[in-house]
This record gives C-alpha cells, sequence and structure tokens, in this order.
C-alpha cells in the first residue's frame, strides 16, 4: 500500500466515523406516519405546536407548556403515555378534545 492509499483509506474512515450515528431517512421510527398526521392536521395548530416547541426536538416537554397556561393545565391529561412529553399527536388530540 503506497503512502496516498494510506491517507486515503485513513480519511475515508475518518469520514464513516462520524457518520455512524446518523439516520439515513427521516428522522427515525414513526417520521412518515409523523409527517402524514402533521400534513393532515388544521395548519394553526401545528404551528403553535412547533411555536411552543421552543428546541425543535419535536415533543413538548413541561418546560414548554409553561409558555401556555391553557397546555399547563391539561398537560397531564394529554400525556398519555406518561412519558412527561406531549407528542405531535397527544398535542393534537389535546387541542380537539378543547374544541367547542
Amino acid at each position: 500500500m503506497t503512502t496516498t492509499q494510506g491517507l486515503l483509506s485513513a480519511a475515508i474512515l475518518v469520514a464513516l466515523a462520524g457518520c455512524q450515528n446518523t439516520l439515513p431517512f427521516g428522522d427515525g421510527a414513526g417520521s412518515f406516519e409523523r409527517a402524514k398526521r402533521e400534513g393532515s392536521a388544521p395548519p394553526a395548530l401545528v404551528a403553535r405546536f412547533h411555536q411552543i416547541d421552543k428546541n425543535g426536538d419535536g415533543v413538548i416537554d413541561p418546560t414548554e407548556a409553561r409558555s401556555d397556561a391553557d397546555l399547563m393545565g391539561a398537560f397531564g391529561t394529554a400525556d398519555r403515555d406518561g412519558d412527561r412529553q406531549l407528542s405531535l399527536e397527544e398535542f393534537l388530540d389535546s387541542q380537539a378534545t378543547e374544541a367547542p
């Protein structure tokens, strides 16, 4: 192996090592279903969800929910799976039950 081939091999290994924790499609399990749900939901509610989700991680935690008094009051009920985070689906479902 020549020096050039060795350096090229090392560069490729370093580049691949940086890619080891990336997901090739979407943002993980359920991303397609989330996108379908977001596309079929009222745009104003989706925008409100993203506005409350300050860090953009796709869920609303109790710290973020504090910015909305109504949501904070209903947080425990809306969090159906008890993980102390509201997914888009949980948020949309909680808003549908609040509608007149």
